[in-house]
């Protein structure tokens, strides 16, 4: 028979039955995780080569799990073998699975995973500015509030272990393009104030409209003026240092009023007007007006009428 312990191979004779007892007879003494070849239980035949391969402590991290192990094996594949790793395409093995066992081996099994996924980020929509000859020399009115875009990328990360160590864009495309915010500026050049024919002091102003309930754009207006007057049609509001309290107007695209009241928001050359209905003050609408001056306020009776 032969006997290898170790790699080295010699002839030995025996009278004994199995492995096993030839193993004690010749001295060899087996250890935990030594690999006996055939197994010790195996009754001795002529010619029969009895094989021991030594177990080396070895370290093996599979995953990023590290554990220590005493393995029979010749080589690094053959010792994942026999732990029963299963090594997938696209994992790494180190050192190469060629590799002659040696004690306090360390074993690594990185695992190596790929994903895909779509990435989507909005795209700003920017902005477009025109000239506007219907507004006034330093107005801006937004005509369209405009839109964004939508762009959209493939993405591949390879993964080891879990963690990201590489990133690459496959392709990219706009899904969807943007509309640019259209803004107007102003181009007409305010004319200077003339005597109107009919004898008022014309002055252009922009000209707001609200009605004096609680669906008011920007909260409910009480039903009294700063001058104790009834908020109805042909009430304004002024800012007392352009216009002051009382004085009759006459407003083009609206028609006479009365300076009656005031305003917040109501600063310079504007002029806030009151409508019966929330419907005919959203008609109305912002807009520049001519604003004529007639003069002095009626009695307080007939105003309050």
């Amino acid at each position: 028979m032969l006997l290898s312990v170790d790699g080295e191979t010699r002839s030995y004779v025996s009278l004994q039955g199995t492995v096993a007892n030839v193993l004690r007879e010749a001295q060899v003494e087996v250890r935990d995780g030594d690999r006996v070849t055939p197994t010790q239980e195996t009754v001795i035949w002529p010619g029969i080569r009895i094989s021991v391969e030594r177990a080396l402590p070895v370290i093996v991290r599979i995953a990023g799990a590290k554990k220590e192990v005493r393995l029979a094996a010749p080589t690094v594949g053959d010792a994942l073998a026999r732990m029963n790793v299963q090594v997938r395409p696209g994992d790494r093995i180190y050192p190469n699975p060629l590799a002659r066992l040696a004690p306090w081996m360390r074993i690594t099994v990185e695992r190596r995973d790929v994903r895909t996924w779509v990435e989507a980020r909005a795209i700003p929509p920017g902005h477009a500015i025109v000239e506007d000859t219907t507004l006034f020399k330093g107005q801006r009115v937004i005509r369209s509030s405009g839109s964004p875009g939508e762009w959209a990328r493939v993405v591949r990360v390879e993964y080891a272990d879990g963690h990201p160590v590489s990133v690459a864009t496959l392709g990219q495309t706009v899904v969807k393009h943007p509309v640019a915010r259209l803004i107007a500026i102003g181009t007409r050049i305010l004319e200077p104030q003339q005597p109107a024919a009919s004898g008022g002091t014309p002055m252009v102003m922009e000209a707001t409209a609200y009605y004096p309930g609680p669906n008011n754009f920007g909260g409910g207006v009480g039903p009294k003026t700063a001058i104790g007057l009834l908020a109805r049609l042909g009430i304004v509001a002024v800012d007392p240092s352009v216009i002051p309290l009382g004085t009759r107007l006459r407003i083009e695209g609206y028609g006479n009023a009365v300076a009656a009241d005031t305003g917040g928001d109501i600063h310079g050359r504007r002029v806030d007007l009151c409508f019966n209905t929330y419907q005919e003050a959203i008609r109305f609408g912002r807009r520049i007006v001519r604003v004529y001056i007639l003069g002095k306020p009626e009695p307080r009776e007939s105003m309050t009428r």
